[in-house]
């Protein structure tokens, strides 16, 4: 077996060159392959303070299907198992599964205090007989990609940066809930998604998105926020309208898929006045939607979360 190890916060084109090379060589050996991270992510656990995710499990297990990974082989991390050093790692390493080769990033730290690093790995590796590839991070236009420079583009709105450096939309997986039908009595009804419990959320505002459900892909103005313009305090929302769509999905799983950011979230004077920026903002997301690459569309399609055999939360 060829092991692809990481933390895995999603898969973004760094991840998937270690994927790429994982295949290699596994064909070279007539060998299988499978990524081995670690569940609940390890800064969840030794971090100091809540650590929200880009994708949550069951995402991450879609994104998988989609990415032709064949196997995810998640390890147990505990604070106990954070004490372990590197040598011990490889031992636990050893007990889940028979390993033929190892492929990492250049920035893979492992063991007690991240003591362990590429190094140290392939010394590890070459004492057990194993091969050992190390995979250079990938950079676009001189930035590093990584998980926590998606996470800081995602937090500021920025879905289409976080989009180029995943190599596919930021999504949310959630089951739609039950909201107050403002939106129909305005002739814009939505389907309200529940959050998922510490998952990274984009900031407050309209974004032009895409919509997944049985099979199929629709194009969606997507609201985050707590429409502020009606009286009331209200929890923050994740509401989506998809033009022409009149089916109950009360209880349906769906997900979600950010492109861009159209504005931010404002306050009208009157439901009239919102309305107004509402065929505005379904127009701008019809627009977006039309200017998607058949490649993004084709990402898309096999991202159903119908398959899924387990619950969301």
């Amino acid at each position: 077996m060829i092991a692809v190890l990481g933390s895995f916060d999603g898969f973004h084109l760094g991840h998937q060159l270690l994927f790429d090379r994982a295949r290699e060589l596994a064909v070279n050996a007539a060998d299988s392959w499978c990524v081995v991270t670690f569940s609940p992510h390890p800064q969840s656990v030794i971090g100091r303070k809540p650590f929200p995710l880009l994708f949550t499990e069951p995402e991450k297990d879609i994104l998988a299907r989609c990415l032709k990974i064949p196997e995810i082989i998640r390890m147990p991390f505990s604070s106990s198992f954070a004490e372990m050093g590197p040598e011990f790692f490889f031992e636990a390493l050893e007990k889940t599964l028979f390993v033929r080769g190892l492929v990492v990033g250049e920035d893979f730290r492992f063991g007690k205090g991240r003591g362990g690093d590429s190094v140290l790995l392939s010394e590890l590796a070459l004492l057990r007989g194993w091969e050992a590839s190390i995979v250079p991070a990938y950079s676009i236009e001189g930035e590093k990609v990584s998980s926590s420079s998606i996470r800081t583009k995602v937090l500021s709105g920025d879905t289409g940066g976080a989009a180029l450096e995943l190599g596919y939309p930021f999504s949310i997986l959630g089951t739609v809930e039950h909201g107050d039908g403002r939106g129909r009595t305005l002739g814009f009804p939505t389907l309200n998604l529940d959050l998922p419990g510490m998952k990274i959320i984009p900031p407050r505002g309209v974004y032009a998105g895409s919509a997944a459900w049985k099979g199929n892909i629709f194009p969606a103005a997507i609201n985050i926020g707590s429409n502020p313009t009606f009286p009331g305090k209200r929890d923050l929302r994740c509401e989506a309208h998809i033009p022409g769509f009149k089916v109950d999905l009360y209880g349906e799983r769906l997900t979600l898929f950010f492109f861009r950011r159209i504005r931010r979230e404002v306050t009208f004077d009157s439901p009239s006045a919102l309305v107004d920026q509402m065929r505005t903002d379904v127009k701008e997301s019809i627009d977006v939607w039309s200017r998607i690459d058949q490649e993004t569309r084709s990402f898309l399609d096999c991202c159903m979360p119908d398959s899924l055999e387990y619950p969301l939360r």
